[in-house]
């Protein structure tokens, strides 16, 4: 779960990375729409997962991996999607976290199709 956490704020850094770069107003918009949700998805899985373990230990400074972020915004989508659905198919998290994992694909099919415009 930690590596999804990973995942979304580098997908975050890259799409604002897009944004700051981008020449043309639409693009410089759309970009800021990729952004859109991500900070509540880390939050929920931070909240419901880790904070409710009682393992506030993973949050520190190096969460944002480097290695991570590229500027192919259609291949973090795919990245993460794939992601998503092999936590989905962990037998051992609840029905709340599948919901939450399966809102966050959903999302991430939606971005992707908005990063193929791009």
């Amino acid at each position: 779960m930690y590596e999804l956490l990973q995942h979304l704020i580098a997908f975050k850094y890259a799409s604002k990375i897009n944004h700051w770069t981008s020449e043309k107003y639409a693009e410089h918009l759309l970009f800021d729409r990729l952004t859109e949700e991500i900070d509540d998805w880390v939050d929920n899985i931070s909240e419901a997962y880790f904070m409710a373990m009682n393992n506030k230990s993973v949050f520190k400074p190096n969460i944002l991996n480097p290695k991570l972020i590229d500027k192919d915004l259609v291949k973090m989508c795919e990245n993460i999607i794939s992601h998503l659905e092999e936590l989905q198919n962990d037998g051992e998290l609840n029905e709340g976290m599948r919901s939450l994992l399966s809102a966050i694909e959903e999302g991430f099919l939606n971005k992707m199709a908005l990063a193929k415009l791009l």
